[in-house]
C-alpha cells in the first residue's frame, strides 16, 4: 500500500507546474543542410512551343541555388539537337541574389512531330531536379 501511495505522489508531483527564474538556451547544429535548386523561369515560356522543322530556338533557364553549389546540367532532346548538351555552373557564375542561367540552342528535327520534348536536369551534388519542355514541330 505504501508503494502505491508513493507512486501516486510521485505521479502527481509531475503534474504540478514548476516555474523557474532563469532561461534555457537550446542550440543545434544541422550538418549538410542543402536546399534544392529552384527553376524560376524559362524563356521562351510557351508550352508547348511551336516551331518549324530545321529551325533553331534559343532557350534560357533562370534558377536559384541558395548555397551557390557547383551545378551540373544536362539537356536531352527527344528528336532534335541542342548545344550544349551538358555543362557546369560554378559558384562564381552566380549573381548576388544566388541566381544563374543555363542557356542553350535547340535545333528542331527535319521531320514534323507533335510530341517533341527537351528534358533539362540540374544537379547540385545532393538533389536532382528536372524540367520537361514540350514542343510541337511542324
Amino acid at each position: 500500500m505504501k508503494k502505491i501511495i508513493s507512486l501516486i505522489c510521485c505521479f502527481v508531483s509531475f503534474l504540478i507546474p514548476v516555474q523557474a527564474n532563469q532561461s534555457v538556451v537550446v542550440s543545434a547544429i544541422v550538418w549538410n543542410l542543402n536546399n534544392a535548386p529552384i527553376i524560376l523561369s524559362i524563356t521562351p515560356n510557351s508550352n508547348p512551343r511551336i516551331l518549324k522543322t530545321n529551325r533553331t530556338q534559343s532557350y534560357s533557364i533562370y534558377f536559384r541555388d541558395n548555397e551557390k553549389d557547383t551545378i551540373t546540367y544536362t539537356i536531352t532532346p527527344q528528336y532534335g539537337y541542342t548545344n550544349p548538351i551538358s555543362g557546369t555552373i560554378s559558384p562564381s557564375d552566380y549573381g548576388s541574389d544566388n541566381t544563374a542561367y543555363v542557356n542553350f540552342l535547340y535545333l528542331s528535327p527535319a521531320n514534323a512531330t507533335n510530341n517533341e520534348s527537351i528534358i533539362v536536369t540540374i544537379y547540385d551534388g545532393n538533389t536532382l531536379i528536372s524540367k520537361q519542355l514540350n514542343l510541337y514541330i511542324y
